[in-house]
């Protein structure tokens, strides 16, 4: 790790499975940690630490795998330039080979020389909601900020609030608690909000909900989306918007619903208050998929045969700096998309 992380809970399971963890001490760590390795994976989020990091990568010969948990397709950007030096990359949604920044020739290459790998650890553990609250509970898990969160989220929930004893719980990070009631108290639906502090299993808190409105921002950054997945998992029905990585993720009117605006989302989020049949047909069928097509053993497998091919490469240098720059401001723009370079 290149600094120490806020939330441990990941690293006791890691622990618990023998995998060493190790914070990043020095260059010399670096150095040495590079030497005793077959192979160097990078969880690529383009966070100025990490590309601080690359701009200084040692002078060793190594073989590089880059696994993108960014869509790339809008800020943070992913230069087709960048990916023609980086060699290997992985991408975690097939998403991210419609960025509209890359030439038709651009695109050919990359998908000849780059893999799709969701990022997902199985959900074989989740078990199916059962709801046993009163109301009708309409669900967000995941990061608060409007970088993520769609920006007219709380005018969806307006739209809905008709809706008899309809509550929204929002579980995550609180940064964006006050920013978000400000805008429902417009509406004088802020005593409809409900806030839960991030929390280690969102099993409960599903069990709370009704249906999974996930509502992004069209510009977002996630791929995987693996909170989308897990409340697939606990069967609960879910509604998103027909964008990025939501719309390879869920088949829609079969594994959830997929909609283009407000108005559809009304009509979406009242079919399924009216309809309780249908959202546990459509949660059903989501679990079955999820846990079909997103299997620990799914994922390790292909990780495997791709670092079976990669292994038996040469091994060689990477000068990093040649892409990203040498100072943070040039990290910095060289994840810009190229109308956000305009009069920098």
């Amino acid at each position: 790790m290149l600094e120490k992380p806020e939330k441990t809970n990941f690293l006791a399971i890691c622990r618990d499975n023998n995998v060493q963890v190790e914070l990043l001490r020095n260059k010399e760590h670096l150095i040495r940690c590079i030497k005793e390795s077959d192979l160097v994976e990078i969880e690529w989020w383009h966070h100025p630490v990490m590309a601080g990091f690359l701009a200084d990568f040692p002078a060793l010969s190594t073989r590089i795998i880059f696994w993108s948990h960014i869509s790339g397709t809008f800020y943070p950007y992913i230069s087709a330039d960048f990916i023609k030096f980086a060699g290997t990359m992985i991408f975690t949604s097939p998403y991210s080979f419609e960025n509209q920044y890359w030439n038709d020739t651009e695109k050919v290459l990359i998908k000849k020389n780059c893999r799709m790998i969701y990022s997902s650890g199985g959900f074989e553990r989740i078990e199916p909601v059962k709801r046993l609250h009163e109301g009708f509970n309409v669900g967000y898990i995941g990061t608060q900020s409007y970088a993520k969160l769609n920006p007219n989220f709380v005018e969806y929930c307006n739209a809905i609030s008709d809706i008899p004893n309809i509550k929204f719980t929002m579980v995550g990070d609180l940064s964006n608690q006050y920013a978000i009631l400000k805008e429902a108290n417009k509406y004088h639906i802020a005593s409809q909000m409900h806030f839960v502090d991030y929390v280690n299993s969102v099993s409960e808190e599903f069990s709370e909900m009704d249906v999974f409105g996930y509502l992004l921002n069209p510009t977002h950054f996630g791929t995987t989306e693996n909170v989308l997945l897990e409340a697939m998992a606990a069967a609960l029905p879910v509604v998103c918007l027909d964008q990025c990585t939501e719309k390879h993720l869920i088949r829609h009117n079969c594994t959830g619903l997929l909609v283009k605006n407000k108005d559809e989302y009304k009509n979406a989020i009242n079919y399924l208050y009216n309809n309780p049949k249908e959202g546990r047909r459509l949660g059903k069928a989501a679990r079955l998929w999820v846990n079909d097509n997103f299997s620990i053993v799914s994922t390790v497998e292909k990780l495997h045969t791709l670092y079976n091919q990669v292994i038996q490469m040469d091994k060689r240098e990477y000068t990093f700096s040649s892409v990203l720059g040498q100072k943070p401001y040039q990290y910095f723009l060289s994840c810009l998309p190229p109308e956000l370079k305009v009069g920098i």
